[in-house]
């Protein structure tokens, strides 16, 4: 069965609990209610007998012994005396048969009147009543109710814990996907390549041969970078990775990177560099990777005209180094998760469906890595149909102090 059968079977559980909790919980409340009227009257009655036979004990003494006998320790009451005659709410003892007639009289928090002389009697007026008919069990209530909130949160965290696990296990069959499909290119190119230098039909064409050697070492690094790019991100998340951080200048970097970018497009693109910090603090190659990754992303989701702006300035005590495209933007609601591994927004052809772009999803996070592992972070702006910018800050050293 599903896991959502599962679910939903604990969570109608959980309901059926909670509804037979507050039934039994009634009827718990109501049979104490019951014990505690019983048990008063009883003490008022053995307070009586008693006073009648030793008339120089006090009444208040006798009662409060008699309610702790009965377990009563909490209820206060006060003696008030009445007349006999000119008092209607008079009720004497021998007019009391059953429950009902002296818990009436209880409800109004009061006692038969036991008779002093032929013009006046004394009976008990109950202070806190409610105090024993509810205290006996509102710790057992309270921490019923406390085990049900606790059940309930963890079953909310469970099913939220399934839903991140199904989420991540979609995320890992998908990346497991693409990088066997990025991958099978390479390798088969790799293996055509070695066919063809094992059959000899090269050894009398020596540009062709190297042509060959030249692709074999290109694919091979490209299956080196893949796999290096997981490593890392895997020591980034276990906090592994040895950063080699230093003052490096930042226009080689980008123009290093621009030449790049420029000779593998597949469509027209435009680089502007506007570099006000010509310096960054940081383990270059790290660096480096992630501009790589901000710039494929400008070049993957962009228009059929691209147009790219590589930034570096100085603000506060950080050095921000921003990329920013003509693109198709980013929605809103994706923005909170394009950073997290795998996660990756698909854009959409008007009418034909999704746009099938290649990667991993990895990009973005190794970005967010980087950033966190020099001390600094990323952050995002983005207008749907118009541009998306990335933005690197990367914090001064704490000892040294760089001017531009």
């Amino acid at each position: 069965m599903s896991k959502s059968y599962y679910i939903l079977l604990t969570l109608v559980a959980a309901t059926v609990a909670v509804f037979f909790l507050g039934r039994w919980t009634g009827m718990g409340l109501g049979l104490n209610s019951q014990r505690v009227t019983r048990t008063v009257h009883e003490a008022w009655c053995r307070a009586d007998d008693r006073h009648a036979l030793c008339p120089e004990a006090g009444l208040d003494s006798l009662f409060r012994q008699q309610l702790r006998e009965g377990g009563l320790r909490r209820l206060r009451f006060r003696l008030d005396t009445v007349s006999l005659s000119g008092d209607s709410t008079v009720v004497l003892r021998f007019a009391l048969r059953y429950f009902d007639d002296y818990e009436r009289e209880l409800e109004q928090r009061r006692t038969f009147v036991i008779p002093l002389d032929s013009l006046q009697g004394v009976r008990a007026r109950l202070l806190n009543l409610r105090a024993e008919t509810v205290g006996s069990q509102l710790y057992y209530l309270l921490g019923t109710v406390a085990g049900f909130f606790l059940l309930a949160f963890g079953i909310f965290k469970q099913v939220d814990i399934i839903q991140r696990q199904d989420k991540l296990f979609q995320m890992r069959e998908d990346f497991s996907y693409a990088m066997v499909h990025d991958m099978k290119n390479p390798i088969s190119t790799l293996l055509m390549a070695v066919k063809n230098l094992r059959s000899g039909r090269l050894d009398d064409k020596p540009d062709r041969k190297r042509e060959h050697f030249d692709l074999l070492e290109r694919e091979s690094l490209h299956l080196l970078d893949l796999t290096n790019r997981v490593l890392t991100l895997s020591k980034m998340e276990h906090h592994q990775l040895l950063l080699t951080k230093d003052w490096h200048p930042l226009r080689p970097a980008v123009d290093d990177l621009i030449q790049v970018f420029e000779a593998k497009a597949t469509k027209p693109v435009t680089f502007h560099t506007d570099l006000q910090a010509e310096a960054v603090y940081g383990d270059l190659e790290y660096l480096k990777e992630a501009l790589s990754n901000l710039i494929d992303n400008a070049l993957k989701y962009s228009k059929e005209t691209v147009e790219i702006r590589i930034a570096s300035r100085r603000e506060a005590d950080f050095i921000r180094i921003s990329v920013r495209d003509n693109g198709i933007g980013i929605p809103l609601s994706a923005q909170r998760t394009i950073f997290d591994k795998f996660e990756r927004v698909l854009p959409r052809d008007d009418g034909s469906g999704e746009k099938k772009v290649s990667g991993f999803g990895l990009g973005l996070n190794y970005v967010m890595n980087v950033s966190r592992e020099h001390g600094g972070y990323v952050s995002v702006e983005s207008v749907q149909g118009r541009f998306s910018e990335f933005t690197m800050s990367l914090p001064f050293p704490a000892t040294t102090d760089k001017t531009d």
